[in-house]
């Protein structure tokens, strides 16, 4: 059967009979009719309207039998066996073959203008450089082009733009290798892509496998000797093995919420469960309901710990501070609560916390503080924030000797009943005649898990609240004032209470968050987390 451009077109739309994708088929077998059939793809004005993306992900697996189910622990696959054939296998079919034309053209563009050399061909361009030091072959690298070529990313965060729209995000330190613009070796570090249907195709290979995508979002990590996929939408191909290595029939298809991981030398993935919370997928600080249904309740201080070389920014922008940093091989900053970014202190990360010069004066004997924490390692006596130093300042939230969140405040001494001045010297040394008084949760702050923590002062009650729920209270007098002393945030004051985590979403009030308030924007946050996962 003679195969001409109407029947290809007809193909890339889905319209042929059963005999006709047979036929086709065979006659794809020919390199020189595959890049035939992919040109003509690539100028086909009704692609994306006949094959939407979620088709070519969902047929490209039913083309063969050799879908592969993974779950959390285990791996299954299955060998590619024929088609089968029936009317229903014809779109599959030319989902398929699109994608095979995409990943055709992704090899084909780099070899089109034999004129230029490796070293002029742009492969991606850097849309933001937060604090990055990036090399080549051991020069710094500054261009905002980034031709073929090896690369090292020694510090920072970088925000890449490669062929198709793909956003790539990579955190220091990682070790690359642009091949082209739509191709990335992963030697070493952790990567982020986004992948629109216009990108689909788009590889990332790594010392342990190659991961081809289907028009998705997902993460790679590369460190001792493994490497780890993570899907968070959509669906890619991992091939495992070495480049000369590698076994078809092991390969196998990741959904979303799926994850693999793959050991140097072994042919066989192990399902993991997906990380959403490891990972920096998105550079910006989206407008959500949480930041709104905050400042709807004025506070005097918002800390959105976005993802900025330019410090701690504040809304009001003159209570803004500056990023604290000391030795570590990962950035200051790591994936927020939501999408965006947050605080990243201690782990082994160079952040130190954040400190805050200018801000603004506590002083109406009312107070709250409202935070997202998460606790990358067990901590003790570890500071969330604070304007305590000496007998300077009149508040904190920290993690007691015990692991326990606890909350401290200096008190009018005029109005402060004895009965409530409690004193922890062992995590708050306070200065002769300060008059304080802390409340204590009631469990060990969970790890690797969002905590949402509110604490108030209102005159009679200091409360902490954990995920919406009160978990402790103590009677006080009004809280005494300061003005405008320094606010630590993952440190005190003498940098020894270091917290081990992030922190996200501080908010400083000079009154007292309601039950119903508290109540509320928990209730907001969760609705935020379950859309950003």
């Amino acid at each position: 059967m003679p195969v001409d451009d109407e029947l290809i077109d007809r193909m890339l739309s889905g319209e042929p009979s059963d005999e006709e994708a047979t036929a086709f088929e065979q006659w794809l077998k020919n390199p020189a009719n595959l890049q035939r059939f992919a040109l003509r793809a690539e100028l086909h004005s009704d692609l994306r309207q006949s094959l939407r993306r979620r088709q070519i992900q969902t047929n490209a697996l039913g083309a063969s039998n050799a879908a592969s189910e993974i779950i959390p622990g285990s791996t299954k696959q299955n060998h590619q066996q024929s088609l089968i054939r029936s009317p229903k296998r014809v779109l599959a079919i030319a989902a398929g073959l699109v994608t095979a034309a995409c990943l055709l053209i992704a090899f084909i563009r780099p070899h089109r203008d034999d004129q230029s050399t490796s070293e002029d061909r742009v492969a991606a361009s850097v849309v933001r450089n937060v604090g990055g030091l990036l090399t080549k072959g051991d020069q710094q690298w500054d261009d905002p082009q980034l031709p073929m070529g090896d690369y090292e990313l020694r510090k920072g965060l970088l925000n890449l733009r490669f062929g198709g729209g793909v956003m790539v995000y990579m955190e220091a330190p990682a070790r690359f290798d642009a091949v082209s613009d739509r191709r990335v070796v992963l030697h070493s570090g952790r990567l982020s892509a986004t992948v629109p249907p216009e990108g689909i195709g788009f590889t990332v290979e790594t010392p342990e496998a190659e991961v081809i995508d289907f028009g998705t979002e997902f993460s790679i990590d590369v460190e001792g000797g493994a490497s780890e996929v993570h899907v968070f939408d959509g669906l890619v191909r991992v091939n495992p093995g070495a480049s000369n290595q590698r076994d078809a029939s092991k390969s196998v298809d990741l959904h979303a919420s799926e994850a693999v991981r793959i050991s140097g030398g072994a042919s066989d993935l192990i399902g993991i469960s997906v990380e959403t919370n490891r990972f920096i997928r998105n550079f910006d600080e989206p407008r959500l309901n949480y930041a709104r249904a905050i400042k709807r309740l004025s506070p005097v201080a918002y800390y959105r710990m976005p993802i900025r070389d330019r410090g701690l920014v504040s809304e009001p922008p003159e209570y803004s501070g500056v990023v604290l940093t000391g030795d570590g091989k990962r950035p200051a900053h790591a994936k927020g609560v939501f999408a965006g970014g947050s605080l990243r202190v201690g782990v082994d990360s160079i952040g130190r916390g954040g400190r805050v010069d200018s801000p603004p004066a506590f002083n109406t004997g009312r107070f709250s503080l409202t935070a997202f924490v998460y606790l990358e390692a067990p901590a003790h006596s570890a500071m969330v924030a604070t304007n305590r130093d000496g007998d300077r300042g009149n508040f904190s939230l920290s993690l007691n000797k015990n692991g326990t969140l606890q909350t401290t405040i200096v008190m009018d001494e005029a109005m402060s009943p004895a009965a409530t001045t409690v004193v922890d010297k062992a995590t708050s040394p306070l200065t002769t005649g300060l008059v304080t008084t802390s409340t204590i949760g009631n469990s060990v702050l969970p790890q690797k898990t969002w905590r949402h923590i509110v604490v108030t002062a209102d005159g009679e009650q200091l409360q902490i609240y954990e995920d919406g729920k009160l978990v402790a209270s103590t009677a006080c007098a009004e809280m005494a004032s300061s003005d405008s002393e320094t606010v630590w945030f993952g440190t005190d004051a003498k940098a020894t209470q270091v917290w081990d985590g992030r922190i996200d979403e501080v908010a400083l009030f000079n009154r007292a968050l309601n039950e119903a308030e508290i109540s509320t924007l928990y209730r907001t946050a969760q609705e935020e987390i379950a859309r950003s996962r």
